[in-house]
């Protein structure tokens, strides 16, 4: 079946489209432009057997060559193949057109040999057409090396492009990758990226895992079609290469927000968070000056960076007063950089309010107290509390051991006390 399909690909871009664009010239009679619609009409419905009637209804109303051909590639497209020999037997006299669709329709009534004879029979060996329809009979034995040979010689005569994506197509099936690289990427390079050679290259570069290239064809197609950029900007990101996806975002103008993504992707929070700002200026959107605070913290993490973002956050949480994160958050650099613990705890309650159970905050509180030297209300607060997250059990162990700690020294003022006591 995948053959079948490979075989039809050839067909197509050898003879292009079954409708193909009217070049008759002159009308000779008043209605005739009408019939021609009519005809198209049909063609298009695929009713192919009605289309060629009024094609023959115009060829012997107007002596139009190209009607007889439409007459002839439409009854092929029907499969009346014996209609199209009969109507074709007279070679001598037959356009280029006609004469491929009875090479064609040989070929399909399995009559090979006589396609080839027919072809050193009324065609010279140097002409295009002669290369073009050996190829295609070479294709359906499946002589696909020799097609290949005749193909090349076909491409050099004519440098056609629908010549080179025959000849990539069977070299890409051949999986001789290379080769059809170099025919394409010289074809690339002298003629731009016409969207269908690119689509073979793309095609191979995924076939060989030639992710740098496909991502550079990606961006070549982007010209012609927007989504493309966007698939070459994926796999930029993909691989690593951060200046090559900010350097694609910059050519085509995608805008700050992709900027955004790639910067958050591979974790430039100062880049981020300088881009954020910008963005925040321009727009007031305070999700911008959340993203920034968060980003600007993360850069540096350290009290500076925590004094820098606190007056926003402050400004944001009265904005929204009842979310979780931003009270949290706020609250937990208050404590964490010994800014304003018992205010930082009072975040920290807000947020606990919406979200009782989350370890993060729980752990925010506990933290809070433990800053405060309330060592065993941090405890009772964050005993329970199991994870596998470092900073929560770091936390944890320093509020246990200031506990065993106050503890212990209890325990000795205890003992001081009662000796001095007896005395």
């Amino acid at each position: 079946m995948k053959y079948i399909k490979f075989i039809l690909v050839i067909l197509l871009i050898f003879v292009g489209c079954s409708v193909k664009s009217p070049q008759i010239g002159k009308k000779v009679f008043e209605d005739e432009d009408k019939y021609i619609i009519k005809a198209l009409v049909l063609e298009n419905d695929n009713n192919l057997t009605a289309a060629a009637d009024i094609y023959d209804f115009l060829y012997k109303k107007t002596d139009k060559p190209w009607y007889y051909d439409k007459k002839i590639e439409d009854l092929f497209f029907a499969k009346k193949y014996k209609k199209v020999l009969e109507l074709t037997k007279d070679i001598k006299n037959l356009d280029e057109d006609s004469f491929k669709y009875r090479i064609f329709t040989l070929l399909e009534l399995k009559q090979n040999e006589e396609a080839k004879k027919e072809l050193l029979r009324y065609l010279n060996k140097k002409e295009p057409l002669f290369y073009e329809l050996m190829s295609y009979i070479l294709v359906k034995e499946n002589k696909l090396n020799e097609a290949v040979n005749y193909l090349k010689s076909l491409y050099a005569l004519n440098h056609n492009k629908n010549t080179l994506l025959a000849l990539s197509d069977l070299l890409i099936k051949l999986k001789k990758y290379n080769e059809a690289l170099a025919y394409l990427r010289t074809h690339l390079k002298i003629y731009g990226c016409e969207i269908d050679i690119c689509k073979r290259l793309v095609e191979i570069y995924k076939e060989t895992q030639d992710f740098e290239n496909l991502a550079y064809i990606y961006s070549l197609m982007g010209e012609k079609d927007r989504k493309y950029i966007l698939f070459a900007l994926k796999l930029y990101i993909d691989m690593g290469e951060e200046k090559k996806a900010v350097k694609l975002i910059n050519k085509y103008n995608l805008g700050d927000e992709y900027k955004l993504i790639v910067y958050e992707t591979f974790k430039e929070y100062k880049k981020a968070a300088n881009l954020l700002l910008k963005l925040y200026e321009r727009s007031n959107n305070p999700n911008y000056l959340l993203k920034y605070c968060i980003y600007e913290f993360e850069a540096y993490k350290n009290k500076e960076a925590a004094r820098e973002v606190i007056p926003k956050l402050r400004f944001l949480a009265k904005l929204y007063p009842d979310n979780d994160f931003i009270n949290n958050f706020l609250g937990f650099l208050l404590i964490d950089f010994d800014i304003n613990p018992k205010k930082g705890i009072e975040y920290v309650k807000k947020a606990l309010i919406v979200k009782p159970d989350d370890p993060a905050y729980i752990d925010s509180l506990a933290w809070g107290y433990y800053k405060l030297h309330k060592c065993k209300i941090a405890w009772d607060i964050i005993k329970n509390i199991e994870t596998d997250d470092e900073e929560i059990n770091r936390h944890k162990k320093l509020i246990k051991r200031c506990l065993n700690d106050t503890s212990k020294n209890h325990k000795q003022n205890s003992t001081k006390f009662k000796k001095r006591k007896k005395h």
